[in-house]
């Protein structure tokens, strides 16, 4: 819509009735939606978010009563990073399973098939072809 189309829409609506109303330039300068609607932060909240960090977003969001999307919005506004829950995990993962890799290797030399080996280590199969690309460790995928 260019300006003189603006002007008629304008004035068909005052000759129907309507009144324009002008905004105020302190609020059209403001051209950041958000930061005219979003209440202030509570600096206890921030505080409270702040301890979390080690257990992660979901964590604070249920102990809080406030949606992810809320802390997450917060933490960013505030630099807070969450250590996720999935990094702890992976880590104690690997450890975990790098104890099995010297077991994995003398199995994978016998010429023991995947099913044999997840056996007898009590892991399924996807978890030792996994463990075992992470180590370039080759396994028999069927018995010969």
């Amino acid at each position: 819509m260019n300006a003189s189309e603006l002007q008629q829409a304008i004035a068909q609506f005052e000759s129907a009735g309507g009144q324009v109303q002008v905004l105020a330039d302190a609020v059209r300068a403001n051209t950041d939606p958000l930061l005219s609607v979003a209440p202030p932060i509570d600096a206890e909240l921030v505080e409270a978010i702040r301890g979390f960090t080690g257990a992660g977003v979901c964590a604070a969001a249920k102990a809080l009563g406030k949606s992810t999307r809320t802390i997450n919005y917060i933490a960013g506004l505030h630099g807070i990073k969450f250590a996720t829950t999935t990094d702890a995990t992976l880590e104690a993962r690997r450890k975990e399973e790098a104890k099995l890799v010297p077991r994995i290797r003398r199995m994978a030399k016998a010429g023991m098939t995947q099913v044999a080996i997840a056996d007898q280590l009590g892991v399924g199969r996807i978890v030792l072809r996994r463990i075992a690309r992470f180590y370039g460790i080759t396994i028999n995928s069927r018995a010969s």
